[in-house]
């Protein structure tokens, strides 16, 4: 699998009216991934501890390198239509993007976490 992963700073705007933020964000995401069937698992996270504070992180997953490719590709298209650019880019009212970076897993196999309650402990 491949991970694109973003961290974003929210602008004073999104800080100030954190309600509609995450209603954009929300609608942003239904809208940005529609018809990129490539693209899975989309996941938010914020920071609480360490640089930037506050921080937002995104990731997307793929995968393998073709269908980040293919995805890559889809969007350059999409950027391509006027309506669809502008749309993209008003994110800029909601975040600055501090970093983009690309992950790949590991030869491990991944393991599901077990949530055990204080009860199922002997």
């Amino acid at each position: 699998m491949i991970h694109l992963v973003y961290v974003f700073k929210p602008t004073v705007k999104a800080r100030a009216n954190v309600a509609e933020f995450w209603d954009w964000v929300r609608a942003r995401d239904l809208w940005f991934y529609d018809g990129l069937d490539m693209a899975h698992d989309p996941r938010w996270y914020v920071r609480t501890i360490g640089p930037e504070v506050h921080a937002l992180e995104h990731s997307i997953s793929f995968e393998d390198e073709a269908a980040w490719g293919t995805y890559r590709a889809a969007v350059a298209l999409r950027s391509k239509e006027p309506d669809w650019e502008r749309r993209r880019t008003e994110q800029e009212q909601w975040w600055e993007i501090l970093e983009a970076r690309i992950l790949s897993d590991a030869p491990v196999p991944r393991r599901a976490t077990l949530r055990r309650s204080r009860t199922d402990v002997a």
